[in-house]
């Protein structure tokens, strides 16, 4: 029993279909207590599959889960929190409108009456706070506070509930560099104070310095496990897609040509009629690549859909080949792809994707 209590987490051959889809294939995974463990692989690899089972959003089709030494037949998320099992999912599930404190007792509330609830709450969030370093404002509103405070918000929830367990799933891929090392800062403290954490990333620089453990699945298998110290981005990337990769991409320089898209003070508001994209303008001549980078809720994905004709401009221009587009209506992305505009969405970039050292 010694031995097996030094385990958090066991799982002995898992696995899980979606109809022909074998997400998960006879996974064996073990992860100590207190310590920081990383999962890696391209997306579509199984990593989130196999963390929704452990937390209760799935059901595997077969084999065996322990906590804490003991078997449990994880039926739901509730369970999962019971057996002291916490996740904090990509994209936060926060009420916008509601308080930090709100949020935190939503669905952990003890009686009808609320106040009792909101009492305890506040205090025990300020215990939370002092003990790991992190402090929120409970009285703040959800959607007033930024990206980085959201996620300590989703953390401190299960912090709340009693979670020893905490599963991460890509957690830095809405986060600026220092939100980033920020939220590292906390997961080494909540790691010293004898938490167990579970970080699901592709970006093996996040790997390398935070976790104690990595362990790596490809197409849906777990095919190595080992102390982070004893590897290396290189040899990570090579397990994740099963060949040497080139982590540098050798180009030569660019020769532009004549503009292809113009984008001219381009004003684009998102589905609460909230202008995240306010009087923006570029060219992509022929021959180049132009990259946009921000994090999420910053206006890319507005901006993208705009230019695509899915979603309407309040104001500015779109010029494909020196013709000024009219985006507006439901035809609009007809009326793009007309013109020789394409658009690849940005759920459909998740598959295949390569290691990433950001």
């Amino acid at each position: 029993m010694a031995a097996a209590s030094a385990w958090a987490i066991e799982l002995r051959k898992i696995n899980k279909r979606f109809g022909p889809v074998h997400a998960n294939r006879d996974i064996d995974l073990k992860v100590k207590r207190g310590t920081i463990h990383g999962i890696v692989g391209e997306n579509g690899a199984g990593k989130s599959t196999l963390m929704s089972i452990l937390y209760g959003f799935y059901t595997a089709d077969s084999g065996e889960i322990l906590v804490n030494g003991a078997l449990a037949h994880i039926t739901d998320s509730r369970h999962a929190l019971r057996l002291g099992i916490g996740m904090v999912h990509q994209h936060f599930m926060l009420v916008d409108n509601f308080s930090i404190l709100e949020n935190v007792i939503l669905g952990a509330e003890e009686s009808a009456l609320l106040a009792s609830s909101l009492n305890k709450a506040r205090k025990e969030l300020k215990r939370l706070a002092d003990e790991y370093g992190f402090h929120v404002d409970p009285e703040a509103i959800v959607e007033d506070v930024s990206v980085g405070q959201q996620q300590r918000v989703e953390i401190l929830k299960a912090l709340y509930r009693g979670a020893d367990i905490l599963i991460l799933d890509e957690p830095t891929g809405v986060l600026t560099p220092e939100e980033a090392d920020d939220l590292f800062r906390v997961l080494h403290v909540l790691r010293d104070q004898g938490k167990t954490v579970i970080l699901i990333t592709h970006k093996l620089r996040e790997i390398m310095a935070i976790t104690d453990t990595v362990s790596v699945m490809r197409q849906g298998q777990m095919v190595a496990t080992m102390p982070t110290a004893e590897t290396s981005p290189a040899n990570l990337a090579e397990a994740m897609v099963g060949r040497r990769v080139l982590l540098r991409v050798e180009k030569g320089p660019a020769h532009p040509g004549k503009p292809l898209l113009e984008v001219k003070d381009l004003v684009v508001a998102d589905d609460l009629k909230v202008n995240r994209v306010k009087g923006v303008s570029f060219t992509v001549r022929a021959g180049e690549i132009v990259g946009i980078a921000g994090v999420a809720g910053n206006g890319k994905s507005e901006l993208l859909e705009c230019i695509a004709g899915m979603r309407n401009q309040q104001s500015g221009d779109v010029i494909v080949n020196g013709s000024t587009l009219t985006l507006k209506g439901d035809d609009g992305a007809a009326r793009a792809r007309a013109a020789g505009l394409a658009h690849v969405p940005e759920d459909r970039l998740h598959t295949g994707v390569a290691p990433s050292l950001s």
